[in-house]
């Protein structure tokens, strides 16, 4: 979902679902992303 929106916002011509380009892009983010911490907004009671 974040990828179709940015290329949405940027007026790109979306890839299909479950297209080779789109799961290669989400595999490179995912492995750039491994072992980061994730970060949240804080939390009000």
């Amino acid at each position: 979902r974040r990828l179709r929106n940015c290329m949405s916002g940027v007026r790109a011509e979306p890839f299909a679902y479950g297209a080779q380009e789109l799961v290669e892009l989400e595999l490179y983010l995912a492995a750039r992303a491994k072992g980061m911490l994730v970060e949240t907004p804080g939390v009000r009671p």
